[in-house]
């Protein structure tokens, strides 16, 4: 008996729960790399689909529903429910309403080739990367079997033509549920110094009214690093400037170090970029993708001489203004935040947040500055570079 009253008050709490409302669609974007275009669908809450595609179409048409799902009241593609992008394969994505509770959402393909398809929270995305080609060849594999070694590149078109710099893509180091490296004794969060320099940054730039300046986050908000040189690239950014601070076990470890997108064998390197590649969303599988764009990058030898302009300037300016600045040079280093950029590209760490004596100099707004009055000499003095 008080088994089935105890299943009884089970069922009727269950029963009394209100049922959750729908989820809103707020936003689908998309950005374009060489190899795939992205499309992300950005929700209020955690769904989960089940994508069909229609057959005997030569082309090819990918479609999924969401099911107790609709429109947010500021989503901006409710009256216009096409999307065209003409990105690789993909030629459109159609929104509507298929019923009162159901979105269709249908991607439109010159022919359905190799995709994937990965969930991310906080806030909840759908993210479908879509490929150029049915199958890709693997540079990578191709490198190992034929032991070639990895290249620094050679000077770029841009380079050679003297072409300039325009559009600067400022990337302020983690944010969000991603706090980074956290000093609990002066109670600090990388997020929050990388985001401060970054607007300290942008201000110092936009006195120059050649220069347009796009933040790849304004606020305390989290970016995948996926995302963020997908941003740079969608809005066609000439230089891309990833902003960090620095962390190690040896407590006494200090100085500013500057990176690059390469393959590496240096222990430390690896430590770093491990560090900072902690919150992407990818894994052992997609490694040969990977070492593919790491390969293929066009942009290594500039981005190569980016960071060695803005780890002369960073240093230069520290060092006129305060003692025991080191000079940790210019490493390589496979960072997820710098792979896919179509543009050179840097991480730098600006200073050490491990280390009490630097952490309490990134406590100060006037160190901030400083960091940030470096990180500008160096980007001028990259620029005024590519004329030459």
């Amino acid at each position: 008996m008080k088994r089935l009253l105890g299943i009884y008050f089970m069922l009727t709490a269950c029963l009394s729960l209100p049922a959750r409302g729908p989820v809103n669609l707020q936003n689908i974007r998309y950005y374009s790399y060489p190899e795939y275009t992205r499309v992300v669908l950005d929700l209020s809450a955690d769904i989960k689909i089940a994508e069909k595609t229609l057959k005997g179409s030569s082309s090819g048409r990918l479609f999924f529903d969401l099911k107790n799902c609709r429109f947010a009241a500021d989503y901006p593609f409710e009256k216009k429910n096409e999307i065209k992008i003409q990105a690789g394969n993909l030629q459109r994505i159609r929104i509507g309403k298929w019923n009162a509770q159901t979105i269709r959402v249908v991607f439109d393909f010159d022919k359905i080739g190799k995709y994937n398809r990965f969930y991310l929270t906080s806030p909840f995305r759908i993210v479908f990367d879509i490929y150029s080609q049915a199958e890709f060849v693997s540079h990578a594999q191709q490198a190992r079997e034929q032991n070639l070694p990895v290249v620094e590149g050679s000077p770029s078109i841009a380079r050679q033509l003297g072409l300039g710099v325009h559009r600067i893509v400022i990337d302020p180091g983690h944010g969000g549920k991603d706090p980074g490296t956290i000093n609990r004794r002066l109670d600090l969060q990388e997020k929050n110094i990388t985001l401060d320099i970054g607007k300290r940054l942008n201000a110092i730039l936009n006195e120059h009214a050649e220069f347009e300046i796009i933040l790849t986050r304004c606020r305390d908000e989290y970016v995948p690093l996926e995302e963020r040189a997908a941003i740079a690239n969608f809005n066609q950014g000439d230089i891309f400037v990833s902003i960090h601070t620095n962390s190690a076990p040896r407590q006494t470890a200090r100085g500013v170090e500057s990176y690059y997108l390469n393959i590496t064998a240096d222990p430390r390197a690896m430590e770093v970029a491990a560090q900072e590649n902690a919150m992407s969303s990818k894994s052992m599988a997609d490694m040969r993708t990977i070492l593919n764009q790491i390969l293929q990058n066009s942009k290594i030898s500039e981005s190569r001489i980016l960071a060695q302009s803005i780890q002369r300037g960073m240093v230069a300016n520290l060092k006129q203004k305060y003692d025991a600045v080191d000079d940790l040079g210019v490493k390589k280093a496979p960072f997820y935040v710098l792979l896919g950029a179509q543009m050179p590209s840097a991480l730098i760490e600006v200073s050490f947040l491990s280390n009490l004596n630097e952490a309490k100099r990134l406590a100060s707004p006037s160190y901030r500055q400083a960091v940030a009055a470096g990180l500008y000499l160096g980007i001028i003095n990259f620029i005024q570079s590519l004329g030459k």
